[in-house]
């Protein structure tokens, strides 16, 4: 497989930027780029350009993040987790999307913005992050190549135990936020729970990372 990387005599493995590590962060801009349109709509914003130039737009931002990210880490040993961070990055940007434009499209499809359906929107749609989240924090961010089928069992259990806190939390924030500051300076009930399930989401990503890293993920 192509690589880029440069010869650093060391006994500790040599992270390179490869081929798929491109491809892999144009798949995530191309998520970004598919569900961010329901958010726009439900918020009652359009998007500044067409869809597919919106699209291509966050391909190039996620290839060039994630050659920013490698090339920093090769500046200095202790500037090595840079390349891991922008992969962690792009995928939590992707999970916010894809979490974000799930809850969006399930209230603009119902037209129901509050009440107990609220957590049932945020269940489906932080599931699917969730879903999302594992399958690329597992084989590119924290590369799990080669395990046993027991650690698999076992890390896929601990990444669930990790996912069910942060779904917990989400969506006590989300349906807290809206209940009780609902109408908040005259917004409008379907852009408040939007807003509302964003900063749940933001409030809950500090919790994922160290989840992932030190107890799921760790090496």
């Amino acid at each position: 497989m192509t690589s880029f990387s440069e010869p650093v005599p060391s006994e500790k493995p040599v992270h390179t930027l490869e081929i798929r590590d491109l491809f892999f962060a144009a798949i995530n801009g191309l998520f970004i780029g598919i569900f961010s349109p329901f958010i726009f709509r439900n918020i009652g914003k359009t998007l500044p350009v067409s869809i597919p130039v919106f699209s291509l737009a966050l391909i190039v931002i996620c290839i060039v993040g994630i050659a920013v990210g490698f090339f920093l880490s090769k500046l200095s040993p202790k500037l090595r987790f840079f390349f891991q961070l922008a992969k962690f990055g792009i995928i939590g940007a992707t999970n916010f999307i894809v979490d974000l434009g799930i809850f969006s499209l399930l209230i603009w499809i119902t037209n129901i913005s509050e009440g107990a359906s609220i957590l049932l929107f945020k269940a489906a749609s932080v599931s699917v992050a969730i879903v999302n989240s594992y399958i690329w924090n597992k084989f590119w961010s924290f590369e799990e190549k080669h395990v046993d089928e027991s650690t698999v069992q076992k890390q896929f259990f601990q990444f669930i135990a990790v996912s069910v806190i942060g779904l917990i939390l989400n969506a006590g924030i989300t349906y807290s936020l809206i209940t009780f500051f609902g109408g908040f300076a005259g917004i409008a009930p379907a852009t408040w729970a939007t807003i509302s399930s964003a900063i749940a989401s933001v409030a809950v990503l500090s919790w994922n990372f160290i989840g992932y890293k030190f107890f799921v993920f760790k090496k």
